[in-house]
């Protein structure tokens, strides 16, 4: 009889144990045409998403269900071909319990701690990109009708930084207090670009192993080694590409000569670079007589582009280009992600500051060459 009663309760543990663990994602699609289609839960993998589930939208819903022994990131997502303006896929953590998933014109996700965390980011998120929309446009409609003044520009400058802040420090927050689940990790893989350096490396102290090893994760560690060594006040790290005539040049036939020189990451295909490009010009004419040089580095891939970019943009000083475009071994050195992207060098080559434009530049070159 004890042995009975032993094996009545081992089993009663048991089953309390994986019903603990059952999880059920219900989903509802607002959409009418979606009936009757598939939705199907997939796993990311290096090469591409890989469906672990399917299930299929009756009266306008649709249910997974399962065992999760630990918790794990899946993508729910709706067929694409139906509605090209509908978001069809949102990342869920699988967790035990009941998670509730609405397709709508904004999608929600409810039902645990770090998907509720998730869904509020989301929530936030869409506010903070309106406001951004509705400053650039009264940037743009100040522009078109001429009232644009340099205060007024400043002005929505700085609520435009304000804004972007607050994006940034949402992301940030929500990553830091989740790097330890892998939805937490996706977050970070995917937005790791918008954070500080010193963000990001706080968040990977926080890190497992596991996580640090994955390549996009190592590429993102590398990449904070390689901003590290082109840091404000390091030496600039020298590189040879080809000139316009197809000669080897160095960016040390340049740096550290004797002159403060502005090297200018561009490319002719970059509509933020051309629309620089006059104040590049400007400086250049009015400081290279005291010492000023401005080299300038083109990620384009085709020639005949490329040395048109210059001679339509007057760029009359040294240029430089390997035509590999994002392929450059330059952009892992310098750590660049985006152009225009510009360093100022001392006279010894050591970089006193980054990413000058517009009356920011006239303002340091005065500073330095007055």
């Amino acid at each position: 009889m004890k042995k009975l009663i032993y094996l009545l309760m081992t089993a009663g543990i048991l089953l309390m144990s994986c019903q603990n663990k059952n999880y059920t994602i219900k989903g509802t699609v607002a959409d009418a045409a979606y009936e009757g289609t598939n939705v199907y839960m997939q796993q990311m993998t290096d090469d591409a998403m890989v469906v672990t589930d399917t299930a299929k939208v009756e009266n306008g819903g649709f249910t997974f269900s399962g065992v999760a022994d630990t918790t794990y990131l899946r993508f729910v997502t709706l067929e694409e071909n139906i509605n090209y303006e509908q978001e069809i896929r949102v990342p869920v953590l699988v967790e035990p319990g009941k998670i509730e998933l609405v397709f709508d014109s904004v999608i929600t996700v409810k039902g645990s701690p770090v998907n509720n965390a998730y869904n509020d980011m989301r929530v936030e998120q869409q506010v903070l990109v309106g406001n951004i929309r509705k400053v650039v446009e009264r940037f743009n409609s100040a522009r078109s009708e001429g009232t644009m003044t340099s205060e007024l520009e400043a002005e929505i400058n700085q609520e435009y930084d304000n804004i972007s802040k607050q994006l940034t420090d949402l992301n940030y927050n929500f990553v830091k207090n989740n790097i330890g689940n892998q939805l937490g990790q996706y977050v970070f893989i995917t937005s790791s670009s918008m954070f500080e350096p010193v963000q990001q490396k706080e968040i990977l102290y926080l890190a497992d192993e596991t996580f640090k090893s994955q390549e996009s994760v190592k590429r993102i560690a590398e990449r904070l080694e390689s901003l590290d060594n082109v840091a404000v006040g390091k030496k600039f790290a020298d590189f040879t590409l080809k000139d316009p005539q197809g000669n080897d040049v160095s960016l040390s036939d340049y740096a550290g000569q004797g002159k403060y020189v502005l090297v200018d990451f561009w490319a002719a295909w970059c509509g933020p670079c051309r629309q620089e490009m006059p104040n590049v010009v400007a400086a250049y004419d009015k400081y290279k007589s005291k010492g000023f040089e401005v080299v300038g580095v083109s990620f384009d891939q085709d020639y005949e582009t490329w040395t048109k970019g210059i001679k339509d943009l007057n760029m009359t000083w040294p240029q430089m280009s390997d035509l590999q475009y994002w392929d450059s071994p330059v952009i892992d050195l310098y750590a660049i992600i985006g152009i225009p992207h510009t360093i100022l060098l001392d006279k010894e080559g050591v970089i006193i500051e980054k990413d000058l434009r517009g009356d920011a530049l006239d303002a340091k070159l005065a500073e330095l060459m007055p």
